[in-house]
């Protein structure tokens, strides 16, 4: 806790602190559509060799305090409209004003370059605004998943279930190490009934989505827990271009309908918004998964001054799905099943999750801006799965039955401003916040779906609370630096309604506590206008637990009282051992640190081609982790990870663009011998690609790909999970109101595997387990057409 007081002194010192003043003014204006008149939001405008810049609002104002005095070349620019410079004359005492009219244009890689985040951003992480998420239809929040550069996802228990996660050599499995986040509100579960870091994104509407946000390594004060290899962040709509209803149908019974509404206000200054998406299908597999999904979503935008706004947003979506789950290779290769079949076909799940937050928006007429949100999120989870089939009930089978059902509530704050330091422009930046999880988590033994033994029962209550400090620094318009320093303070309370009953597993009621402190430095060089070199380094981390941290005060509580006894170490790991707690929970720690650095560049070359490049490390600490799938815990040691991002975007006629990622790394567990320290599953090649083409008679289409390598599957590298390459196809026509859309699934119709693991398993007859690779078919080729209204 000496850490938070510690931060706390920090930040009241910057805002505090006596800074050298300067002359200056207030620069406010309006930007419009020079054809229609009608107000641009979203414009941006930037002050160029400045960190000065401000986005126009629903009426398309924007404000600019404190612009220093004298003359300044002040850039206006906005995708789908030709960018316009302004010169600007700034005199001490008087407000400026400034009113532009932008042309439409079509859409063109000079304008993404324009309006990419240069000066703060690592060169391996990209924002990603209206330009990809206009050039890659998005139907499905796991496709909003894959616009990240670098990430490939993997679903394996019937597409209902939160998608596993492949970012920067790591196998994050459903978000331990990627923290994500919607308008601030945090996606990931901690301390969930199936797995550290949980991410589901399926009560999302694609449809709703502005901007997505991608940060790559613990370089971003901003990002705490769970941002180990990344953080993903979404932005919704404000509000929408206008009101559409959407059809679409494809093979295997897929159907999805989408409506948006925009709802007329007679006040300019408030607007408001419905969504609504229902989606189904059985898939491809011979026991029809069923699954249905209903999402829904509404926002309320009000401007309550020319300078404050307030927003409300909510949503809920529900769902159910059966699974087939994943399969043995060798019950295929002896005929048993096809690739379509199923071990045990009464996997499956049902989720849901409802959402409520407020966020207002403050920007003083001096130098700052306020920001606060408060949230809460309802959410249920109930999934059934099979991974060993009869490995340890011969008889009735391993079912087993995870649940789920927490309140989450939480407060975010952030407070900025420019100002001198001495001679050089800062800006500086402080935030904090408070998560509460209030969890209910269960772990049973249900064959046939039946409850037969309850192996896990707790309630679970984390809190963390978190203070964060940036400040930003120009030394000149060609170097700049970024210092940031974060801390984070937790509380893990279970009560563990197993403890004191027989059992094989561990079970361990009690509270525990932890604290970090988290640096990070960026620098920036930008030698031209086109050129940006980069160079980061921070520390992050990702929480454990709270069973398992709970677990690790129970044995340092039994460890010091058997000291205080006189009780050998002998009879200290003879007691824990009757307990079914290992001793290696006494030496590692609750919150496991990752170190990480990089450096690269981007540039931007004939306002056509955007090219990015990071080489990067990232060591992590070792721990002991909760497995959710057995109720008990394992070590997991040292691992260290090193790579090779790069990034182009490239247009190559006016309506035809490409781009294309690629990023190559390699992970070693540290501690072990080089026969036997691969990191299971641990990406080693990805890539993604693609050719949009645009037509201004509407006609519009897109082919993609995404690769992953092979990749070793456990730790001595003698089992491998396969690669493979898929390839996409979609295509659309506008005609008025109307847009029709064609999408083929796997184009080639490749055979390949999406979900792979090492597992050790017994079939019915079998006498031995045999350990191997368990997978979940990949989709065969599937056609879908679609149709929308808009009006």
């Amino acid at each position: 806790m000496r850490i938070m007081v510690y931060l706390s002194i920090i930040a009241t010192l910057l805002v505090v602190y006596p800074v050298t003043a300067q002359p200056a003014a207030q620069l406010s204006g309006k930007i419009t559509d020079a054809v229609s008149g009608d107000p641009l939001p979203g414009a941006n405008i930037r002050l160029v060799d400045t960190l000065l810049g401000a986005v126009t609002d629903l009426e398309g104002q924007f404000v600019l305090p404190a612009v220093p005095v004298g003359t300044h070349q002040v850039e206006i620019s906005m995708i789908g409209y030709a960018t316009r410079t302004e010169t600007l004359q700034v005199v001490s005492g008087e407000q400026a004003r400034l009113t532009a009219a932008l042309t439409p244009s079509p859409v063109h890689m000079g304008e993404m370059l324009i309006q990419a985040d240069r000066a703060f951003s690592a060169a391996s992480s990209r924002a990603v605004r209206q330009f990809d998420l206009q050039t890659r239809p998005s139907h499905t929040a796991h496709q909003m998943l894959q616009l990240a550069p670098g990430l490939i996802i993997a679903q394996h228990a019937g597409g209902g279930k939160a998608e596993q996660i492949f970012l920067r050599g790591f196998d994050a499995d459903h978000g331990t190490d990627v923290a994500i986040s919607v308008d601030g509100v945090p996606v990931n579960m901690v301390s969930h009934g199936h797995g550290q870091g949980y991410a589901d994104l399926h009560f999302l509407i694609p449809e709703v989505i502005e901007e997505l946000d991608v940060k790559k390594g613990p370089y971003f004060a901003e990002f705490g827990n769970l941002a180990t290899a990344g953080a993903i962040a979404y932005r919704t709509r404000d509000h929408l271009d206008g009101n559409a209803i959407h059809l679409e149908g494809g093979g295997f019974n897929t159907a999805e309908y989408t409506m948006l509404y925009q709802i007329p206000l007679a006040d300019t200054k408030q607007s408001a918004y419905f969504a609504g998406k229902y989606y189904q299908t059985d898939g491809p597999v011979k026991r029809p998964q069923g699954l249905q999904r209903l999402n829904l979503f509404g926002k309320y935008h009000n401007h309550l001054s020319d300078r404050s706004t307030l927003t409300l947003t909510t949503s809920g979506f529900s769902s159910a799905w059966d699974a087939s789950g994943q399969i043995p290779q060798r019950a295929v290769e002896q005929g048993l099943i096809d690739r379509w079949g199923a071990i045990d076909d009464l996997e499956g799940g049902t989720t849901g999750r409802q959402d409520f937050h407020v966020n207002f928006h403050v920007q003083e007429a001096g130098t700052s801006t306020f920001d606060l949100q408060a949230y809460l999120v309802s959410y249920q989870f109930k999934l059934f799965s099979n991974f060993t089939f009869f490995l340890d009930d011969p008889e009735r089978g391993d079912t087993i039955e995870q649940t789920d059902d927490r309140q989450v509530t939480g407060i975010n704050s952030r407070y900025s401003f420019f100002h001198n330091w001495g001679p050089y422009l800062a800006h500086t930046s402080i935030g904090g916040g408070l998560r509460a999880d209030n969890a209910a988590v269960g772990l049973w033994k249900s064959p046939d779906r039946q409850r037969l033994a309850s192996l896990v029962n707790a309630d679970v209550v984390e809190r963390n609370l978190f203070l964060w400090v940036q400040e930003e620094l120009a030394f000149t318009p060609r170097l700049k630096m970024i210092l940031g320093l974060r801390g984070d303070y937790f509380t893990f309370n279970v009560d563990d309604h197993r403890e004191g009953f027989p059992s094989e597993l561990p079970h361990a009621s009690g509270f525990a506590q932890a604290s970090i402190l988290s640096p990070k430095a960026t620098l920036v060089y930008s030698p031209s206008r086109v050129v940006d070199l980069f160079a980061n380094v921070g520390t992050g981390f990702h929480s454990n637990d709270a069973r398992n941290n709970v677990i690790d005060a129970r044995a340092s509580q039994i460890r010091r009282v058997m000291r205080r006894d006189g009780h050998s170490e002998a009879d200290i790991a003879v007691e824990l051992a009757g307990r079914y707690i290992d001793p290696g929970h006494l030496e590692e720690g609750t919150l496991p640190r990752a170190v990480g650095a990089e450096t690269g560049l981007r540039t931007r070359l004939f306002e056509r081609l955007n090219v990015g490049a990071a080489l990067w490390w990232l060591d992590l600490e070792s721990e002991f982790v909760f497995v959710g799938d057995a109720g008990t815990t394992e070590a997991s040691g040292r691992t260290r990870r090193a790579g090779l991002d790069l990034e182009a975007r490239l247009q190559l006629h006016p309506r035809l663009w490409a781009d294309v990622d690629l990023n190559l790394s390699r992970g070693e567990a540290v501690d072990e011998p080089d026969d036997a320290n691969e990191i299971p599953l641990a990406p080693q090649r990805t890539s993604t690609g693609g050719l949009t083409w645009y037509h201004p008679n509407g006609l519009e289409g897109g082919l993609r790909y995404r690769h992953i390598g092979d990749r070793p599957a456990n730790e001595d590298g003698s089992i491998t999970a396969e690669g493979y390459t898929v390839v996409d196809f979609n295509g659309a026509y506008r005609l008025g109101a109307w847009r029709f859309n064609l999408g083929v699934e796997n184009v080639l119709n490749t055979t390949w595997n999406e979900a792979q693991f090492d597992t050790e398993s017994r079939l019915r007859d079998e006498e031995e387990p045999v350990s191997e690779i368990h997978f979940t078919p990949g989709n065969p080729v599937n056609l879908w057409l679609g149709a929308s209204f808009s009006f």
